[in-house]
């Protein structure tokens, strides 16, 4: 018959049960407080705030806190799965908010939904004790980070910053930082690109002429003079300026910005009804773009040949311009670029009578926008939409 356990045996089964609880428990703790990996999906720099001293002969006068995000964007090295929304992105997207000196936490939330980034990177550079300090913050939507960098100069703050920020996020990132001049250090550029979101087009034009006039190499300055000539449709003064610009851009060997001078051509082609020459702009355009990977370059490349395709008649090209469109969008999570690709897509099987997956498009064009906060997008939305009810029920 066999023996009854023994005290000193409960004890020690109780003893090993209340050590296995612990550690189940600790196991959970840790767990849960250990960092979640950070999605893949697009990242933000915001503009660098720079804090000037009281006294202005310590602090490098010539920086801004465009020419800074410049930098910083340019020495960050994240690999294709945090792809860089780029400068001109930013001050687009930021645009969409009140101009206030600091950021809150709902503008960081508002500029997640705007741009669809997973992080968002927001820094400021203080001069303290003789020393540059860079404080930055990694936004994400479970957590952020805080972390401070001091140099004896901004421009090694941010090369740090940079250092640090990459192998963080893709620390198998073997690029040194390169040393990047920004074509922001222009105040009259700065200016210029202030006037522009003010509506001031005739003074920020008089400005980046002024710009190029002293600098005829920075790109930059041509594209926007060129993106004003476009608004203003002088036609032959913006062929001129970007004849130059792309002949500049192909000896320097800027692909990214030969993709959106010749996408800004290849508007400006459309505009002129010189259709075949659009279309054969934005396929060298492309590949200027995919060599880059700008993918929301290629994402605008594709929806205006879609629009064109579907000018002349070529619905079922069209269609698939505008779902490749779709694709480059949801590839940098951006819902401005998916709700119109979407939105053009809808209407053009409005065209072809295909009402029930015009409805489906549009639908999720609509979700795609409606908690987001762009009440422009989605009021664009909801007329298509609605257009397409009536069509459906008078069919």
């Amino acid at each position: 018959m066999p023996q009854a356990p023994t005290s000193h045996t409960y004890k020690y089964l109780t003893g090993v049960i209340i050590l296995l609880l612990i550690g189940i428990g600790a196991y959970v703790y840790l767990s849960n407080i250990k960092p979640k990996p950070l999605a893949s999906g697009a990242v933000l720099v915001l503009p660098v705030k720079i804090v000037t001293p009281k006294s202005t002969t310590d602090v490098e006068t010539q920086w801004n806190a465009y020419a800074a995000m410049d930098v910083l964007i340019h020495q960050l090295t994240l690999g294709v799965s945090y792809p860089l929304l780029q400068t001109e992105d930013v001050i687009n997207i930021t645009s969409r908010l009140a101009q206030t000196d600091t950021v809150t936490p709902s503008d960081i939330n508002k500029i997640m939904a705007i741009s669809g980034a997973v992080l968002v990177i927001e820094s400021s550079v203080s001069f303290i004790n003789n020393q540059y300090q860079l404080s930055y913050t990694l936004h994400s939507q479970s957590q952020n980070d805080s972390t401070s960098i001091s140099a004896d100069s901004i421009n090694q703050a941010l090369a740090s910053a940079a250092k640090a920020i990459t192998q963080q996020l893709n620390p198998e990132s073997k690029s040194s930082v390169n040393h990047y001049h920004s074509r922001l250090h222009s105040a009259q550029l700065v200016q210029a690109i202030t006037l522009s979101r003010q509506g001031d087009l005739l003074g920020a034009e008089r400005l980046l002429n002024e710009v190029i006039q002293t600098a005829p190499n920075n790109l930059l300055a041509s594209r926007l003079l060129g993106n004003i000539q476009l608004q203003q449709q002088q036609f032959e003064q913006l062929n001129k300026t970007l004849t130059t610009a792309i002949d500049i851009a192909e000896r320097q060997g800027e692909q990214r910005e030969l993709a959106q001078l010749r996408l800004l051509l290849a508007q400006s082609y459309t505009e002129t009804n010189k259709i075949e020459q659009a279309l054969g702009v934005l396929n060298i355009a492309k590949g200027n773009a995919a060599k880059v990977k700008d993918w929301l370059t290629l994402g605008y490349i594709s929806q205006l040949a879609g629009v064109i395709n579907q000018r002349i008649g070529r619905n079922n090209d069209a269609r698939e311009q505008f779902k490749k469109a779709i694709e480059y969008h949801q590839m940098m999570g951006y819902p401005i670029g998916q709700n119109q690709a979407l939105n053009d897509l809808a209407e053009l099987e409005v065209v072809e009578f295909n009402y029930p997956l015009a409805y489906r498009l549009i639908n999720r064009s609509y979700e795609l926008v409606a908690h987001r906060g762009l009440d422009d997008l989605e009021n664009t939305t909801f007329k298509i939409m609605s257009n397409i009810e009536n069509k459906m029920q008078h069919r």
